[in-house]
């Protein structure tokens, strides 16, 4: 089942990863110290309220687009009209969120303070929006596309190194920080023009309605997503400050480096099932099989391995004045196994099986949960009480994503055997 198209992608897809997660790692350790934890935890704040505007921009289009690109692979005209109809849709959605961000320092008390850093930082949004990863991926052409973007994530390592000297350099921090996307953004704009993949066509107001109606269910699942995952460092740094803030992401961090190992098997599986529910539903649910015996088995290692050497890890990562987030890392050591099951439940199943609704729904009850259990503890547990929040979270939608699967009758769980040969 793993061909040589599929590898590719998974490595491809690991690159991506690899260059958003664990490259970072490199000058994770430096920026702590050197940006202290107050500074650290503004520019992690910063980047938590930036991220709601890549949501926006990104809407749904990453798995809508990407199953509309594999259902047209030879369809060059249907996929140039998906291709201009988003791109403008995004810079439209991009423009729009800029004239928000201008006006969060009349809106809220103390965003003027680091109002420059916001602005910075939203070059990143830009990036989202010209790059079409969606494209790559529903073509399954993701291989230059993720050397290019380790290539640039490692050009601003030196950098980051060369320039950030002080607190007051949080600033430098994030303008480094936004040139990968950037640069990712404009080479796949180009490859896309050099390999002939689109032409020319009028984007018009209802083929834009149309992508957003064809990702709404999508986006709204995105949205829900961001109360348990952005929402989190927002809340608990209005709550618990920048110190807080700094704890919590810098365990989060380690946390998010173990997730991308597997994390690109869901979506380098999700074009080839989709093009397999065309043909044959059982070949699909036999391979969604596949994927979940492998993703159990790698996500029980991983958990292992962040629980027994968090500690070590954290000490010699982020030094004394980080202890905490050792601490933090273990209660969420148990995430990587939960969030595996829910990406092959919920993209791999529901989505595949067009049940984009109770997708939704299940991921906006649980976002709805979170606000309401992570102000309480973040407020009597800090920074723990947020990991504790997030835990909780995701386990509420793996159980009713599983519910939900086992209500409609999907046979994903029929003869499914973990110690079959994988």
């Amino acid at each position: 089942m793993l061909d040589s198209v599929i590898i590719k992608n998974i490595s491809s897809l690991f690159s991506l990863k690899i260059a958003g997660y664990i490259i970072p790692l490199i000058t994770l350790p430096y920026l702590v110290r050197v940006l202290e934890p107050v500074g650290y935890g503004t520019f992690a704040f910063c980047l938590a309220i930036i991220q709601y505007f890549s949501i926006a921009v990104n809407y749904g289009f990453d798995l809508s687009a990407t199953k509309r690109i594999a259902e047209s692979k030879s369809d060059k005209l249907k996929i140039s009209v998906i291709y201009w109809n988003i791109l403008v849709a995004r810079l439209l959605i991009a423009i729009i969120g800029f004239g928000v961000l201008c006006l969060l320092p009349f809106l809220f008390e103390g965003i003027d303070a680091i109002f420059f850093i916001l602005l910075i930082s939203y070059l990143t949004v830009l990036g989202d929006a010209i790059f079409p990863q969606w494209l790559f991926q529903g073509k399954e052409q993701l291989g230059k596309i993720s050397i290019i973007r380790v290539i640039s994530q490692l050009i601003s390592i030196p950098l980051l190194f060369l320039l950030v000297k002080s607190p007051e350099d949080i600033w430098i921090t994030a303008l480094l920080t936004t040139l990968p996307p950037l640069i990712t953004a404009l080479v796949s704009s180009y490859l896309i023009r050099h390999r002939r993949w689109v032409v020319w066509c009028k984007p018009t107001f209802s083929g834009m309605k149309g992508q957003l109606a064809d990702g709404w269910h999508l986006f709204i699942s995105s949205a829900a997503i961001s109360l348990y995952t952005t929402s989190t460092t927002v809340i608990l740094g209005i709550i618990g400050g920048p110190v807080s803030v700094a704890v919590y992401v810098s365990a989060n961090k380690l946390l998010q480096a173990g997730l991308s190992v597997y994390s690109p098997l869901t979506a380098s599986f999700y074009p080839r099932i989709n093009s397999l529910m065309a043909e044959s539903k059982t070949k699909a649910v036999e391979l969604i099989k596949y994927v979940l015996k492998l993703q159990i088995k790698i996500t029980l290692l991983i958990g292992l391995g962040m629980y027994y050497f968090s500690p070590f890890a954290v000490k010699i990562l982020f030094g004394e004045e980080y202890e905490r987030s050792a601490d933090i890392l273990q209660i969420m050591s148990v995430l990587p196994f939960i969030i595996g099951l829910s990406n092959v439940f919920g993209v791999l199943v529901l989505l595949t099986h067009n049940y984009k609704k109770e997708f939704s729904i299940i991921l906006m009850l649980s976002g709805l949960f979170s606000l309401i259990s992570l102000v309480p503890l973040s407020y009597f547990y800090d920074a723990e009480g947020a990991a504790i929040s997030v835990v909780i979270t995701e386990s509420i939608v793996t159980l009713l994503m599983f519910f939900t699967i086992k209500k409609y009758q999907i046979p994903v769980f029929k003869k499914f055997r973990i110690n079959n040969e994988v």
